[in-house]
């Protein structure tokens, strides 16, 4: 632990100010539990001082801390990932994950008009280093699964409604 940890940590448990925390701690070699003992003889330690982890401040660090990994997994999988799009050997688009969701989410027709491409002979997939990619793969496989059936029911109406 560096110095400057050592006084933060020694005002957080004790209450006294960074000045008395930096002295005592100087005045003990940098040993915090003699720091705090030097600290007690002088009467300078705050007796109401909330204990360690149950300030406001310890529990919001907590929280974030708690919230942190989570999101950041979160961010490198729309971040680190693309979506692509892709005909026959030609690669029509290439874009990350978090673009082509906030696209999916701002532009209410662009889920049906992948859907309609896919149709139209498009592939969709995803690539990158994440996990979830190979279940997401899979996930577009059974999409294309359904637009395939979807573009042979409408093939077969097509037909029906020219025999009319």
């Amino acid at each position: 632990m560096e110095e400057f940890e050592k006084i933060e940590e020694l005002v957080r448990v004790t209450g006294v100010s960074f000045e008395e925390a930096t002295n005592a701690l100087r005045a003990c070699d940098g040993n915090i539990v003699d720091a705090m003992v030097y600290l007690e003889k002088l009467g300078k330690l705050n007796v109401g001082a909330k204990p360690a982890g149950n300030t406001v401040d310890d529990k919001c660090r907590k929280a974030f801390e708690d919230v942190k990994k989570p999101a950041g997994k979160f961010v490198d999988f729309m971040t680190k990932n693309k979506l692509n799009i892709k005909k026959g050997d030609d690669t029509f688009a290439s874009v990350p994950v978090g673009a082509a969701a906030v696209l999916g989410l701002a532009a209410p027709i662009a889920i049906p008009a992948a859907f309609v491409s896919m149709m139209c002979g498009y592939e969709y997939s995803f690539t990158g280093e994440q996990s979830g990619v190979d279940k997401a793969n899979e996930v577009m496989g059974k999409a294309e699964e359904a637009a395939a059936k979807a573009k042979e029911a409408a093939e077969k109406a097509k037909d029906e409604f020219d025999k009319l």
